[in-house]
């Protein structure tokens, strides 16, 4: 997608990512969402892939847009929030949401969805990274920083896992660092903001943008005043946003202050957009073409050139190197099999970091496994560039609009950088492509950009990926800020007027000291250490011309013929080396009548600081008049001057290489040096991530046990609360439902929606009990409470309220238990209905009868025995049965029987006493008891009872006086 695209400014993709565990920074983000601005949220969080998500759930409550689970291919809506469901790796493919497998954002599901989220939708695109573990964002929100897009994140101090957060501050992208709940409406604000610079004509003419550009160029060197005015001005206005700036010329003044945000200007202004194998389908054509085009029989022991133009942070480069290096080595190969890569760009430190070659471990998320172990090996940090690749690259700072090009090019890499540059610097920069490229040689731009139609120096053979060839013919001339050097400040100072037209504004004396120039100095050039013209003075096309094929030349070695380029050469190396002036006397210039005797004067020049380069040389050219010798024939010249001074320049020039190689070889030792440090300092820090590695493991392991022991216990608690069959009610402080189990029903409907609500709000169906009083009591008194209740279909439980005690004995709620009491209350009510029922039964009975325990304790008595005793049931319960009455059974002969009756379960029979029955007197009473036996033959009370024999016995003693008296009688009458 181009840069260039546009839409409308409010609609905007805002991307949100964080851990599911941290759900407060969701609720407090979506609660401060103002209402309005056309955005579209996709909540991106580290979700198990299995089980449901309750993020939806807990979304729709806190805020009034649509809350949506992304399904497959669906588009892209403002006003409605998205959820990515878990076991899945959302991506954003033209302004729709996609599903992926899990396995391919290789633990980073976010990174992955806001790279996709920043490369769809560019400027409208926004990353938010709230509350959450590890580092997972980070790289995202790079990324959507480069495609311009905006970048919040949750201030660490603010969340609970600052991990994420933190890891995305770092990077440096993020624009704003705010509490959760101040995140949306500062996004609402940026997002809903008019554009003022990119809708107000003016500001595209404004001498504002002017003297902004030039406060670049002077702080960094590089010229951005050819780029396209809308591309600027949107950089410009995003840059405004941060401190609240609304015109150009408030920012102007802003940087003038601030000189940290000149070079945070020129960062957002080169647009440092790179990745691995960017476009795989658009290498894999490339290499298809390039196998044809290298392969001819003239390229027989050649070097494949290529040359990647803005490569930024070196990944361009390196996919380029390495696509190359493949071909190469594929069987049968008979092209050139040595490959030079020149990488450039005008930005230093993205030159510094692709040199170092040394990239985070989410580069293997863009190449294949087999790359990944062939080119780059594993680090601590990431992954380095194996040799094998890093030697084939050359990165240098480099202009491509006004340092000269690299040449004899078989490929030249410049993707998605011309889609910035006005119609005019595109043509001429195309025109340092054709130079630079040797005829057939690949032009490879970006997906976005285009040569033009009626460009025919280039043919196109790949028109999806943009794949250029160059036609044949020779290379066109160089455009002329090129030649001149513009980029690094190669202009003369000063440029000379035409003779005899004064220049404009010029005063009397300034025209008189030209003149005395123009007459009687010798003419001169001032150059700098590499030989390029700075200031020119006289006439000085007597002695240098410009080289053929060319359309300017600016180099004085260059412009110079074979008899003098030599010792001025060597002349210039001895001045810059030794601060003295060198004179080369009687230097023959020209053939033929055009010959010349010079005298060339070079000395070291210190103009005022800041106006040239450091090392400026003054070149003066003196003629010398001829003694005649200029006239003769070829034959008579001075051969043996001319090969003196050529020995003489070689011996200088070697003796310089031998001191060149010397220094070469004490930095190579020093360095060398330095390297072995490095090793071993790496080699310690390894064994220092080893220890800690172990230590994360053990860490790691231990931490595994302790969540699977939080899990088993939750599910024993879980299983124990339902296989108890107590139903269990859980209340916090403020009475609203934090748990319960599923056996509350009866007694409460409650369903899983109801939880945090407050239970005055539900219908506890309980007879006569106030519920919510009950639990207040408790709650003050911190004492439990129990009762016994019923519900109005007649269940009868116990319920029991005590405090909630958490570990460290705070009081966080209630716990109110309900047990099924139905069936003892079932067995009281049959027991109570056998007791009237024995006790009816007893007093039917006219025999004096008392139940009793092992303790001789009095359990019932029937009517017959309170009548005997003249005594009440009351006095009788509960009465040892010595104590009855008058203690009229305390007799010590009948307790012992009864004792011994209890301890053998032996019944006592026939066995009389006299009672002392009140108002009849003592009483002749047979005494019985035996044991009552329970349902399984156990021994529960005694049964005893009294019988009145009083009467029986008087009547047999009188029937014995009677016998008797028979008898004695009837021994008499014997």
């Amino acid at each position: 997608m181009s840069e260039e695209s546009s839409c409308a400014p409010a609609r905007v993709a805002v991307g949100i990512g964080g851990s599911a565990g941290a759900l407060d920074g969701y609720e407090r983000f979506f609660l401060g969402l103002p209402p309005g601005g056309d955005m579209a949220f996709v909540v991106v969080s580290h979700l198990s892939p299995n089980g449901e998500s309750l993020m939806p759930d807990l979304l729709r409550r806190c805020t009034l847009l649509p809350v949506l689970e992304v399904e497959d291919g669906m588009p892209i809506e403002p006003g409605r929030v998205y959820v990515a469901p878990g076991g899945f790796s959302p991506v954003v493919e033209d302004s729709a949401l996609h599903l992926r497998d899990l396995s391919a954002a290789g633990g980073h599901t976010i990174d992955t969805f806001l790279v996709s989220l920043a490369a769809d939708q560019g400027e409208r695109a926004a990353a938010v990274i709230l509350s959450g573990m590890g580092n997972d964002g980070k790289r995202g929100v790079r990324a959507v920083k480069d495609r311009c897009g905006l970048v919040l994140a949750q201030d660490p101090a603010t969340a609970d896992y600052p991990s994420m957060p933190a890891s995305a501050a770092a990077t440096g992208a993020v624009d704003h660092l705010l509490p959760a709940e101040e995140l949306a409406p500062r996004l609402h604000e940026l997002v809903t903001r008019e554009r003022l610079l990119q809708n107000d004509p003016a500001a595209r003419a404004s001498l504002d943008l002017q003297k902004i550009l030039h406060l670049v160029r002077e702080h960094t060197g590089q010229d951005f005043t050819r780029y396209k005015t809308a591309t600027l001005l949107r950089r410009i206005e995003r840059r405004m946003k941060a401190p609240g700036l609304d015109t150009l010329h408030q920012y102007l003044r802003y940087l003038q202050g601030h000189p940290e945000e000149v070079e945070a200007l020129f960062d957002d202004l080169t647009i440092n957009v790179t990745s691995f194998f960017r476009d795989a389908g658009a290498f894999d054509d490339l290499k298809a073409q390039l196998r044809t085009s290298l392969v001819r029989p003239e390229r027989d022991g050649e070097v494949v050139r290529a040359w990647i133009v803005g490569c930024a942070s070196g990944e361009e480069a390196y996919s380029v190197a390495i696509m190359l290096h493949e071909l190469t080595q594929e069987p049968g190969w008979t092209g050139p099999a040595a490959v030079q890569v020149f990488a450039t760009d005008i930005d230093p430190r993205s030159i510094e970091k692709a040199r170092h070659g040394l990239y985070a471990r989410s580069v293997a998320q863009a190449m294949s496994p087999e790359r990944l172990r062939t080119y780059f090996t594993g680090t601590a940090d990431g992954y380095q560039v194996r040799s094998v690749i890093r030697d084939m690259i050359v990165f240098a700072r480099h202009n491509t609009f006004g340092d000269p090009p690299f040449t004899g090019l078989d490929l030249l890499c410049c993707r998605n950088m011309m889609i910035y540059l006005d119609t005019e610097l595109q043509k001429s920069v195309l025109s340092v492509f054709h130079h630079a490229l040797r005829p057939g040689g690949l032009l490879f731009l970006g997906a976005s950009e285009t040569i033009g139609p009626a460009d025919e120096r280039f043919e196109s053979v790949d028109a999806r990926w943009r794949i250029y060839r160059r036609g044949p013919g020779a290379a066109g001339l160089l455009p002329v800020e090129t030649l001149l050097g513009t980029a690094r400040g190669r202009l003369p100072q000063t440029l000379p007027t035409r003779e005899g037209r004064p220049a404009r504004h010029s005063t009397l004396p300034q025209h008189v000291q030209r003149l005395l120039l123009a007459s009687y100095a010798p003419p001169a050039v001032v150059v700098d250490a590499g030989g390029n013209i700075l200031y020119v003075n006289g006439r000085t096309g007597r002695y240098l011309d410009l080289p053929p094929g060319s359309g300017g030349a600016n180099n004085v070695l260059d412009m110079t013929r074979d008899g003098l380029r030599f010792e001025l050469a060597a002349a210039m190396r001895r001045v810059l080396r030794e601060e003295r002036t060198v004179t080369l006397r009687d230097v023959h210039y020209g053939e033929g009548e055009a010959a010349l005797v010079l005298d060339v004067t070079v000395q070291p020049l210190h103009p005022p600081e800041g106006q040239v380069p450091r090392d400026t040389l003054l070149i003066a050219f003196r003629e010398r008049p001829t003694d005649g010798t200029v006239d003769a024939t070829p034959e008579q010249v001075d051969q043996v001057q001319s090969l003196t001074r050529e020995l003489s320049h070689l011996r200088e020039t070697l003796q310089d290489t031998l001191e060149e190689n010397v220094l070469s070889t004490e930095e190579l030792r020093s360095t060398n040096e330095e390297y072995q440090t490095t090793i071993e300092e790496l080699l310690t820090s390894k064994e220092d991530l080893q220890s800690l590695n172990e230590e994360l493991v053990t860490t790691n392991a231990e931490h595994r046990s302790s969540i699977h022991d939080l899990m088993q216990a939750n599910d024993d608690k879980n299983n124990l609360l339902e296989s108890a069959g107590i139903a269990t009610l859980f209340l916090g402080n403020d009475l609203r439902i934090k748990h319960f189990t599923s056996m509350i029903s009866p007694v409460v409907n409650l369903i899983q929606t109801d939880i945090g609500r407050h239970i005055g709000d539900i219908n506890v169906r309980l007879r006569d009990v106030n519920f919510g009083a009950h639990v207040s009591q408790v709650l003050e008194t911190l004492l439990p409470f129990e009762t016994q209740v019923q519900t109005p279909g007649g269940g009868w439980y116990l319920m029991r309220v005590t405090p909630y005690r958490t570990s460290d004995n705070f009081i966080d709620g209630a716990v109110v238990t309900f047990t099924d009491i139905g069936t003892v209350k079932s067995l009281e009510a049959r027991l109570g209905h056998s007791e009237l029922y024995s006790e009816a039964l007893l007093n039917s009975i006219l025999t004096p009868m008392i139940v009793f325990d092992d303790d001789l304790r009095v359990v019932t008595v029937n009517q017959s025995l309170l009548s005997l005793l003249r005594i009440s049931p009351e006095q009788a319960q509960g009465q040892r049965l010595h104590d009855l009455g008058s203690r009229q059974l305390d007799q010590w002969e009948l307790r012992e029987r009864l004792q011994e009756m209890v301890l053998t379960d032996a019944p006592l029979t026939q066995y009389v006493i006299d009672l002392d029955v009140p108002g009849a007197g003592v009483q002749k009473t047979k005494v019985e008891a035996w044991p009552v036996l329970g349902a399984e033959g156990t021994r529960a009370l005694h049964l005893l009872v009294l019988e009145n024999i009083t009467a029986v016995v008087h009547m047999t003693a009188q029937e014995g006086e009677n016998v008797t008296g028979d008898t004695r009688a009837a021994a008499r009458e014997s």
